[in-house]
């Protein structure tokens, strides 16, 4: 049974150690990673890209960049909506406008008609979709037929607990997958010729395996958060639980994180 105080939201600043630790390693290995997300979606002058879960718009800045397609992002998030489109402002008033447009939506109902993109990219915050199933079948519904369809996702490592992976869903707001999960909700979107690449060593290499250390200030805040609803033994173990989760986190294959690329069939349903 989980404890209490497992589900007593951590310092904001603990939060942001696991969320470096999980996406801090495939952002440092942004340049080559968006490199080959380019070279699967065919990306070029004259193409069009969908971006889902774009952030602040750093991806479809590199990819518009780099590949002289027209992207356009989507992301739930309406502050990083506007970040993006503050990002996007900034170039065109330094004269270096680029085809990039964001619109805040669901990934389960994207604001594009069927089947108008050349290639559709799923970022990891796909995972944290009420729906995954639902979001992945929108990137294959607005593709064109045989379009690429790219999933950038985290996926589960057998060697991570049961119970870092309780913790870790709570502390990400998001929750991976196993690879044959993502690839059923592609083949089931009507999305075939799957490839897989793991990444999760790339990652691991780029960011190290040294595991962050929470500070006293830290430390005490977790201790407050937990003793106001359980009492000073469920306060101390939350620290440790918390520090746990950072150690199990720092292994190499803790976690990993796939690039599947796949085709929209032709004829699948809502092609």
């Amino acid at each position: 049974m989980t404890p209490p105080s497992a589900h007593v939201p951590p310092a904001p600043a603990v939060l942001r150690l696991v969320q470096e630790l999980v996406f801090g390693r495939w952002r440092s290995t942004g340049e080559e990673l968006y490199r080959e997300v380019a070279a699967l979606t065919g990306a070029g002058p004259g193409q069009e890209v969908l971006v889902a879960g774009c952030g602040d718009g750093t991806s479809c800045e590199w990819i518009a960049q780099r590949t002289g397609a027209a992207v356009s992002g989507v992301d739930p998030d309406g502050d990083a909506v506007e970040a993006a489109d503050a990002r996007a402002r900034e170039r065109a008033e330094r004269g270096a406008p680029l085809p990039l447009a964001y619109q805040q939506a669901p990934y389960e109902d994207l604001p594009h008609e069927t089947a108008v993109f050349d290639a559709a990219v799923g970022e990891p915050g796909l995972a944290a979709a009420a729906a995954p199933a639902r979001a992945v079948a929108e990137l294959a519904r607005v593709a064109k037929p045989l379009g690429a369809v790219v999933l950038l996702q985290l996926t589960w490592s057998s060697d991570l607990s049961a119970d870092a992976r309780a913790l870790l869903v709570d502390r990400l707001g998001m929750r991976p997958r196993l690879v044959v999960e993502w690839k059923q909700m592609l083949r089931d979107a009507g999305v075939v010729d799957l490839q897989v690449q793991d990444w999760t060593s790339a990652g691991a290499e780029a960011a190290g395996d040294e595991a962050p250390h929470l500070t006293w200030p830290q430390k005490a805040q977790i201790i407050a958060r937990a003793w106001r609803r359980w009492g000073w033994r469920e306060a101390f173990e939350a620290v440790e639980r918390e520090e746990s989760l950072l150690r199990e986190l720092a292994r190499e294959r803790a976690i990993g994180f796939q690039v599947i690329r796949g085709v929209k069939w032709p004829h699948a349903k809502g092609a």
